[in-house]
């Protein structure tokens, strides 16, 4: 008698397939990576992750990283856990930090915190000549888009083509130690060979660039006055742990976006020097730059180059609507803010509200039940997708990183 097991076809894709034939699955992770939490997919199995183990073993092509997570769903926690704990691996680590919630990791880890304000000790030139020997071209394009990316934050739009044109040439003929004043005199003083540099006459240009010119001085006056608008007062020591730049006490909206480029820029331009150690660059609360179509550029532009450099970028939003919130600014711009997505290999998301489902669903191209899962997922519970790897991961939290990770001292009695 025949006794085969006989059982009913099953026509499914290969996308699906390890969820029918288990031995399938791609292989783990990379095994030197940090502890992040239990797999519970993998019946509880550890969860460790490094982008540079990740990216050797050709899971990733990329180092970079968004974060995505409802308030309260454990994503801030999820940063400075994973922060501290690369930190512990020889890492420096770069924070971007709008809320002020970094000083406990400061603190332990060794972090130097800079704090920008009106009025304050510290002042940040993002025109700073970069370390090492980068070539003129790679210093001037890196000055342009800072100042293209100021101006626009406050003009509410890209530049037009003979504005960022201007500015290129401009930041070409730029010293060694230029400031933003700089910039805004040649602007609104073009001379001759500037103007022939550019076929116009110096007349025309003056008028072409002018709002241009009149918003950089605006922003130097005023919201940005102290902060910017002069030389460094702080040298990054190459060999120190890392630094926060602590922006909470601006609260305007347009102020915070301008001094996290002009931060960023500052810490970026130190990160492309070449260097021996692994660094990580932190963006959080990165809703403030991309709800403008310039600072989203310039957002994209230093995710490209932190992955030229192999510098792990961790771009942190609340909802993945934030990614698309260029919706109404033309298709080319909401490109560059999903394009974000495009260039970080590493995904994790944390808890979503069930209007973020579609989105999910478009941006990260979720299946219906994983979909569905994002918007239920529990606390300190996380989809992680690691290239074409995907886990559902129970956040642990080590006993020592308790004062690190909290976030809410101040509701407590």
């Amino acid at each position: 008698m025949n006794r085969q097991l006989r059982v009913p076809a099953v026509t499914l894709t290969t996308r699906h397939s390890a969820a029918v034939y288990l031995w399938t699955q791609p292989p783990a992770l990379p095994s030197d990576g940090a502890l992040i939490g239990v797999d519970i997919l993998a019946g509880g199995r550890p969860f460790r992750y490094d982008p540079w183990s990740a990216y050797a073993a050709n899971v990733v092509t990329s180092p970079n990283m968004v974060v995505a997570g409802q308030l309260g769903r454990g994503k801030s926690s999820l940063v400075k856990t994973y922060l501290h704990r690369q930190l512990t691996r020889r890492r420096q680590a770069f924070v971007l930090d709008p809320k002020g919630e970094y000083g406990p990791l400061a603190r332990q880890a060794g972090l130097t915190v800079v704090r920008l304000h009106p009025g304050g000790s510290h002042t940040l030139n993002p025109l700073d000549p970069p370390p090492g020997r980068p070539t003129a071209e790679e210093t001037s394009v890196g000055r342009a888009n800072v100042v293209c990316a100021l101006a626009g934050v406050g003009l509410g739009r890209e530049l037009f083509s003979e504005e960022k044109a201007a500015v290129a040439a401009i930041s070409r003929r730029l010293g060694d130690t230029p400031m933003l004043a700089d910039v805004v005199h040649a602007l609104l003083r073009p001379d001759d060979n500037l103007a022939a540099a550019l076929s116009t006459t110096a007349t025309a240009l003056a008028a072409a660039v002018r709002p241009v010119a009149m918003e950089l001085h605006r922003l130097l006056a005023g919201d940005l006055a102290g902060m910017v608008d002069g030389p460094s007062t702080i040298r990054l020591d190459p060999t120190a742990p890392g630094v926060v730049v602590d922006l909470s006490q601006l609260r305007d909206r347009d102020a915070l976006a301008a001094v996290m480029v002009c931060a960023g820029s500052w810490l970026s331009s130190t990160l492309a020097a070449p260097s021996d150690t692994r660094r990580l660059l932190l963006v959080d609360e990165a809703w403030a730059l991309l709800a403008e179509a310039a600072t989203t550029t310039w957002l994209q532009q230093t995710s490209k180059l932190a992955r030229a450099h192999g510098v792990q970028l961790i771009t942190v939003v609340h909802r993945l609507s934030d990614l698309a919130a260029q919706a109404d600014a033309g298709t080319a711009t909401k490109a560059r803010a999903e394009g974000l997505l495009a260039d970080a290999d590493t995904h994790v998301i944390y808890g979503q509200s069930p209007g973020e489902r579609n989105l999910a669903t478009r941006l990260l191209g979720l299946t219906p039940p994983e979909a569905d899962l994002v918007c239920g997922l529990a606390p300190y519970r996380g989809l992680w997708r690691v290239g074409n790897r995907t886990a559902v991961v129970d956040h642990v939290v080590a006993s020592d990183e308790w004062n690190v990770i909290d976030t809410d001292q101040a509701m407590r009695p």
